[in-house]
């Protein structure tokens, strides 16, 4: 599988997902997973313990179709089946692009930068999903009409957009309102699972840790383990057969 995790609207969750879900796909998952921070800020390199900035091989190399590390740089191994491409801090603008994925083995997870641009509408038409993490708030909604437009003019179909709930909390009667919302508009296309509300998420990057090392007992692992196992069922949970509306 190739997810690109992406929302125009910065702070909702986006680059925790990408690192936990990379992480746990890699635990329980049967193939390798390669995290690509895409993100110029380089918070996913940073939550896994790297200064982007100090490394010899970083992502613009990976686009470029420089697949082989350079003097001992390049993918960064973090465990058995789980490694990443770091970010890099100042790419150039137009970059080349000259990467086949095509040519991957395993899963891909990019963490995508919050801005809608041409090398992310590329990278976006080879992935199998767009997992949008987003806030239960209304004017979340109004960003999901946007990428609905920005995707159909891109020509990458809606059926691959996945809507996931972050830092939710049911005893709000607007949570509770935006999720039933979001499930008439978009039906299966929002994810059943959903985030919760957890200071160990928040924590956890601090330490250079997923969520999974390091508070196995919390409930954003408890959560992500369910976003985990519901990606890999790839059953129609994940899939989603529910229409998509673009008007919100």
């Amino acid at each position: 599988m190739k997810i690109m995790i992406f929302n125009q609207k910065g702070g909702v969750g986006k680059t925790t997902t990408a690192l936990n879900l990379g992480a746990g796909l890699a635990r329980w998952g049967s193939a390798p997973v390669t995290l690509v921070d895409l993100d110029p800020q380089t918070h996913l390199s940073a939550a896994m313990g790297f200064r982007a900035e100090t490394l010899a091989w970083n992502v613009s190399d990976w686009l470029a179709g420089s697949l082989e590390p350079r003097d001992g740089h390049g993918v960064k191994r973090i465990a058995d089946q789980l490694c990443l491409v770091p970010g890099d801090c100042n790419p150039k603008p137009g970059r080349k692009m000259e990467l086949n994925l095509d040519d991957s083995t395993g899963h891909l997870v990019i963490d995508a930068p919050p801005t809608w641009n041409d090398e992310v509408a590329a990278l976006m038409t080879v992935c199998d999903y767009v997992l949008t993490p987003m806030e239960p708030e209304f004017l979340s909604m109004q960003g999901i009409s946007r990428l609905l437009q920005q995707m159909k003019t891109a020509g990458i179909p809606w059926s691959r957009l996945r809507l996931l709930l972050c830092r939710y909390d049911k005893r709000l009667a607007v949570h509770r309102e935006v999720r039933d919302l979001l499930t008439e508009r978009f039906g299966d296309h929002l994810l059943s699972v959903v985030i919760r509300n957890n200071v160990r998420l928040a924590e956890a990057p601090g330490y250079g840790q997923n969520i999974f090392d390091y508070a196995p007992d919390s409930a954003g692992a408890e959560d992500y383990f369910a976003l985990v196992a519901n990606t890999l069922l790839a059953d129609d949970t994940w899939l989603g057969t529910g229409e998509v509306s673009p008007v919100c």
